[in-house]
């Protein structure tokens, strides 16, 4: 004969399928402490960044033995520097360090870091640092003046740096190189005498051997 459970145990089944707790999905999800607190104790304060002095960074990229200066050995030796350049078109050393005026840490020209700390001085806003030894890498505090762009761009044009055209050869100029190639003057010698391009030196010469255009009329036309 086949026994019955209990109504108490068949009330307790019953109540045990029909009762869902909620899951909470967020306490599904592992959790791990940031730290670990037995270290809490052990910690120190960050030491503060050092970073070696700006003047010997440049040093220790820098040649002392560069060409001499162009107006004669008591200008002293041009200090070329061999690290990082700019790759804008001044082409001069550049080196990564805090501004004197905003204290924001950023690429600095190193010619004007030199010049600041030889003389002791913030370079106002409106100048430059010109090359009296018109070489962009020196970095020889006695190489270096101030002046303002305009300055720097006349520097450019009358040590020939400039790419602005030469200026084109007129007739008075024309006939004087043809007297000094008749002598039998080089190329060389007459761009370095007029100041001209060996293209467009070329190119004149090449049109004194053409014939000259014959006119299209001897005289007035004759209408029949």
């Amino acid at each position: 004969m086949q026994q019955t459970a209990p109504a108490s145990a068949q009330k307790g089944r019953a109540t045990h399928h029909h009762i869902h707790k909620p899951i909470n999905q967020e306490s599904m999800i592992p959790t791990f402490p940031t730290s670990n607190p037995a270290n809490e104790h052990n910690k120190t304060p960050a030491k503060p960044r050092h970073r070696t002095p700006i003047m010997e960074r440049i040093a220790a990229k820098t040649d002392f033995n560069g060409p001499i200066h162009p107006e004669g050995p008591h200008k002293g030796r041009c200090h070329i520097n061999t690290g990082a350049r700019s790759e804008s078109g001044t082409g001069s050393g550049i080196i990564f360090g805090y501004d004197p005026i905003t204290g924001v840490e950023r690429t600095l020209s190193v010619p004007r870091v030199v010049y600041e700390h030889h003389h002791g001085i913030t370079i106002p806003d409106g100048l430059v640092v010109r090359h009296t030894c018109d070489n962009r890498l020196c970095c020889n505090p006695d190489h270096l003046i101030l002046g303002t762009h305009a300055d720097n761009m006349r520097d450019k044009v009358e040590r020939g740096r400039s790419s602005a055209p030469r200026p084109r050869i007129n007739a008075l100029k024309g006939q004087q190189i043809l007297k000094m190639r008749a002598k039998g003057a080089t190329h060389t010698k007459i761009m370095d005498t007029h100041n001209v391009s060996l293209s467009g030196l070329k190119n004149f010469l090449k049109r004194q051997k053409q014939p000259a255009p014959l006119p299209l009329f001897d005289g007035p036309a004759i209408l029949n």
